[in-house]
């Protein structure tokens, strides 16, 4: 009878196991954050990944794997994990495309970072080109993971096409859009480090970043074509942000590319190993926690976060630099608006129409100097601007 309870114990810890109840929280393992619409053209919130995130307290910086499809993403994100196939990402050749939308590991990494804690998210996408899908629904991907990240890594077989340099347009207009206020000493944004990935087994006597440089030189133009002008300006904007960029080259890890999942390290070309685990080591040296409005973010504005940028690239028809801008702008308008409000509160009554305009010049000045210093975008901040003066004047009333 006395060893009953001892029985009960083990079978109860057994079941737990099979449960899931081993892992806390259920969290060693892959969640969904954002899934296509039913059209997959447009983003939505995925609830379940969405709450993993959330428990996390420190600051979050995320690496996500962008990439073609079929591209080895997933088995990239369980190497760089040290997870095996059967418990880390799904792999494509095993269970059909199995990445739609953006997914997350619900574990993060736990890394010092000057001193302080960071939790590292890892994000895999789904690939590009993949049949079904349209388009715009790869840039609204492309342009998520751009903003969420602290790194992306672009993740391409062979060599750089053209489509996939056209692809970062997004990435470099978002960058250009909040670059200058980086390279200041008030860090309001900062853009993913970019990691050109190519996978390749030889270079031909090149290096991986003469590789990279030589995709990115301007293409000449004598009969004017737009795509080229449109091409060449991404290569110029690519070619300016050369710090905020890395290259590496990683062989293959075997010929038989579909029995990968099978293999324990031993069995991969010694090269791959090698060069993999340097790769861990650069990615690691590239990660930062992620800043938005001068801050870190714990879980809870993560996700937040992310919820607004999902807001904004589903505005309209196409994915907008304007709409992001827009919502970054949006607190730094609300505090302007507070500084008007306080300067016109000065007034006092009753008070003449004359100084009740030399109030409202003094306030809309120190309202758009606050703006002028404050103020995200380089190109799209216009919008903004008139936003500001369109609540001013709802403010002081019919003139």
């Amino acid at each position: 009878m006395g060893c009953a309870p001892v029985v009960w114990a083990a079978v109860w810890l057994l079941a737990a196991a099979v449960a899931g109840f081993a892992d806390p929280g259920g969290l060693e393992r892959a969640f969904p954050i954002v899934k296509p619409d039913y059209g997959h053209t447009k983003l939505q919130l995925a609830k379940e990944g969405l709450e993993a995130i959330q428990r996390i307290r420190t600051p979050i910086a995320a690496v996500s794997v962008i990439g073609p499809y079929r591209s080895g993403k997933s088995f990239l994100l369980n190497q760089l994990l040290s997870l095996s196939c059967d418990n880390g990402f799904g792999v494509g050749h095993m269970r059909d495309t199995k990445t739609k939308g953006i997914w997350v590991w619900g574990s993060p990494v736990e890394v010092d970072i000057g001193g302080s804690k960071v939790s590292v998210l890892y994000l895999d996408t789904e690939g590009f080109e993949s049949v079904g899908k349209s388009n715009v629904y790869d840039d609204r991907i492309f342009a998520l993971a751009t903003v969420l990240s602290s790194v992306l890594i672009y993740n391409l077989p062979e060599t750089i096409r053209e489509a996939d340099i056209s692809r970062l347009s997004f990435a470099v207009e978002i960058a250009e859009e909040f670059y200058g206020r980086v390279k200041g000493q008030d860090v309001a944004f900062e853009p993913a480090k970019l990691l050109w990935l190519i996978q390749r087994d030889f270079l031909q006597g090149k290096s991986v970043q003469q590789m990279v440089d030589e995709a990115l030189q301007r293409v000449p133009n004598n009969n004017g074509d737009t795509n080229i002008d449109e091409l060449n300006q991404i290569r110029d904007s690519l070619a300016v942000m050369g710090d905020n960029s890395t290259a590496f080259s990683l062989p293959q890890p075997h010929l038989q590319r579909t029995k990968l999942c099978d293999m324990e390290d031993q069995e991969l070309d010694p090269l791959y190993v090698k060069k993999r685990d340097q790769l861990k080591e650069v990615v690691a040296s590239m990660i930062k926690p992620k800043i938005v409005q001068g801050r870190t973010l714990n879980g809870t504005e993560f996700v937040s976060f992310l919820g607004q940028i999902v807001d904004a690239l589903n505005k309209g028809e196409i994915p907008s630099a304007g709409s992001l801008v827009e919502i970054f702008n949006k607190a730094i308008l609300e505090r302007c608006l507070k500084v008007y409000s306080e300067i016109m509160g000065r007034a006092g009554l009753p008070v003449s129409v004359d100084e009740l305009r030399e109030f409202h010049d003094l306030a809309k000045d120190e309202a758009r100097r606050l703006f002028n210093k404050q103020h995200f975008g380089k190109h799209h901040a216009a919008r903004s601007i008139l936003k500001l003066d369109e609540e001013i004047k709802k403010k002081l009333g019919p003139s």
